[in-house]
């Protein structure tokens, strides 16, 4: 429904922030 897409959204977006920040936290040297 609506409402799970509307709470799915902002979480998948969090959740790929968050492996972002991990992964520059790991390996800032790639950067």
């Amino acid at each position: 429904g609506r409402i799970a897409t509307r709470l799915v959204g902002p979480v998948t977006r969090e959740l790929r922030a968050k492996k972002f920040m991990k992964i520059i936290s790991l390996a800032p040297e790639v950067l």
